[in-house]
């Protein structure tokens, strides 16, 4: 095969970058050094209901639905959000590949797995599989590698500025449906991140923490398990990097990063799927053009621009609270959690807030007089960090 765009990394991001550019016109190579259905990152596989949409698949991956959310303070006390809509889902990781997978090569794109990406250099992609070294020739390479992305150190691009370290088990609960997520929050908890208990399948949870250097996560995974799960069977474990921040410049002559190799994740809650989703359709149309117009070298700018109206605003109000949030102390948590725990106030936010488009929220709120006495009592607090 000659293509015309090589993607490194067969992550859902990846394959989403895949079928766009293939949509678009181009000839695509995906290399994977994994084996298909091989283990997936640290994914609580927590998404909105419209994240599937912007992948362009089924809900045929949905394990469960989410309606509330239960806030562990570090007193111990709980505050619940709940509302009767359905605020997100929680996914099959393994299903959501399988059919980005088969969407990929419905378009046209081929997908090699078991096949490592062992170097690159302008329009050049060297790879090492089961029949040797191959050596490809693309007009545009992608990276599609997570986070520490080697085609972002070939090529030389800046890393993200901030990542969280992230671990997570897979163990045994209470059978039934359960349609609420459980966030732990604290210095002693998770420091500068916080943990998290998401159902997957029936009569099973997913059970992680991300903390920020240089707390590494496991101390504190054994002790949130010891606390709320103990003398629980762990089917699994894995662990990895939240990308916290974006790289400014995701694009170069010929070479393209998406997803968390370009740090287009949501700050606040370290989820890539929705803003990964929409930067691999942008970048699947970028690389589709650069390869039929190459002289036009406007295009890495544009693929930044575009990202940056995609997805920059909820980046940048995500970074703006991450940071306010990780400088909290114990108490300044009790205290705001004070606030925020007026009936009115909890429902409008349950009702109201998207997971995927948090920057809307102030504005929400400060478009009902009702709420505005507590939050006057919130921004003394706020300012006082």
């Amino acid at each position: 095969m000659y293509p015309d765009v090589a993607i490194v990394g067969a992550g859902p991001i990846g394959l989403a970058t895949a079928r766009a550019a293939a949509e678009a016109g181009a000839r695509v190579l995906v290399v994977e050094k994994k084996p298909e259905g091989g283990a997936s990152s640290c994914c609580t596989g927590l998404v909105s209901p419209g994240t599937l949409s912007v992948l362009g698949t089924t809900s045929q991956c949905v394990l469960q639905e989410i309606r509330a959310l239960r806030i562990h303070l570090p007193s111990g006390r709980q505050i619940e959000l709940r509302s009767n809509r359905l605020k997100a889902v929680t996914i099959d990781r393994l299903k959501l590949e399988q059919e980005l997978l088969r969407n990929a090569r419905t378009a046209g794109a081929e997908v090699h797995y078991c096949t490592d990406a062992t170097g690159a250099r302008a329009k050049t992609l060297d790879v090492r599989s089961s029949d040797g070294d191959l050596q490809f020739h693309p007009a545009v390479i992608i990276g599609a590698d997570g986070p520490h992305s080697r085609v972002a150190t070939w090529f030389s691009f800046e890393q993200p500025s901030q990542f969280a370290a992230a671990i997570q088990v897979e163990l045994d609960a209470v059978a039934g449906t359960r349609d609420w997520v459980d966030v732990f929050v604290g210095r002693g908890v998770a420091p500068g991140f916080f943990g998290w208990s998401v159902p997957a399948e029936k009569g099973i949870l997913r059970v992680g923490l991300g903390v920020l250097p240089p707390h590494t996560p496991e101390e504190y995974l054994n002790r949130l398990l010891t606390k709320h799960y103990p003398a629980t069977h762990i089917r699994s474990r894995s662990a990895g990097w939240i990308p916290l921040a974006p790289v400014s410049a995701p694009a170069k002559s010929g070479v393209l990063l998406v997803g968390d190799a370009a740090g287009q994740t949501k700050p606040l809650s370290g989820g890539g799927l929705y803003t990964g989703g929409l930067c691999a359709r942008i970048g699947g149309e970028t690389a589709a053009r650069i390869a039929q117009s190459p002289e036009n070298d406007d295009v890495p700018d544009s693929y930044a621009s575009r990202c940056r109206d995609a997805i920059g605003k909820e980046q940048a109000f995500g970074r703006s609270m991450s940071d306010h949030l990780s400088r909290l102390s114990d108490a300044d948590i009790e205290s705001i959690a004070a606030v925020l725990d007026d009936p009115s106030l909890l429902q409008f936010m349950a009702d109201e807030a998207d997971i995927d488009g948090f920057h809307r929220l102030p504005d929400q709120l400060a478009s009902e007089p009702r709420l505005w006495s507590a939050l006057l009592r919130i921004i003394p607090l706020l300012g006082s960090l």
